[in-house]
């Protein structure tokens, strides 16, 4: 998009699923544009510079990195910058989850229903996740990077927790919808525990020092020490 002068914000289309995505190829036929000479052509070694660059020591610089960064899947993000947006994050959740609860309780008082507050509240939360999940994802690639995996490492590591979850989310509703749930306790309590697993995975390799996984010698899961 870049390339041909068009704005970047196009690759949204594709979240409408077949047309958007077709739409989305014939731009991509587009010539290349003069104007995109502003655009630095990229090179695999521009990530050299990245990872070197200094650890951002203010809240409010760990905070402008994290949404300028906002596509960077490049670099590293150190244990500390990381779980201050964490925290943040967290938070935040917890307040809007809250705030959606006492509006609940209080609409089912006055009116016996749900009322316009907690549906707006609702529609906030949904747009702060969204607007939350491309500068999480990369955040947790760069942390992942910096404590010492590979690309295939952390795409591993993130991948199947990842896919763990949504299976898990998706059996449990569908024992739900089918009303088999006793049938199926002892296959829900496994894949419950595997879940918690990777999870608390990920976490252990999270709150590790940069660098701690590093090898000695040449890994395809872990990076090898300079």
């Amino acid at each position: 998009m870049n390339d041909a002068d068009l704005p970047w914000g196009l690759i949204f289309l594709n979240f409408i699923l077949g047309l958007g995505t077709l739409v989305l190829l014939i731009l991509n036929l587009f010539p290349s544009s003069p104007r995109a000479l502003k655009f630095k052509e990229y090179e695999i070694n521009s990530s050299q510079e990245f990872n070197n660059l200094p650890e951002t020591k203010t809240l409010s610089g760990i905070f402008k990195d994290y949404f300028k960064n906002y596509f960077e899947f490049r670099g590293r993000t150190t244990r500390r910058n990381f779980w201050w947006i964490q925290l943040f994050w967290g938070l935040t959740v917890i307040l809007f989850l809250f705030l959606i609860y006492l509006f609940n309780q209080f609409e089912q008082i006055m009116f016996g229903y749900n009322f316009i507050g907690s549906m707006v509240l609702r529609l906030f939360f949904f747009l702060f996740i969204l607007g939350t999940f491309f500068p999480q994802l990369t955040i947790h690639v760069r942390r992942l990077r910096d404590a010492g995996l590979s690309n295939l490492g952390l795409s591993l590591l993130l991948g199947g927790t990842s896919g763990i979850l949504i299976f898990y989310q998706m059996f449990t509703k569908t024992l739900k919808i089918t009303y088999t749930t006793g049938h199926y306790q002892l296959v829900q309590y496994l894949l419950f525990l595997l879940v918690m697993i990777v999870v608390l995975s990920l976490i252990l390799v999270e709150v590790m020092a940069t660098g701690e996984l590093k090898t000695n010698k040449k890994n395809s899961l872990f990076e090898k020490i300079d």
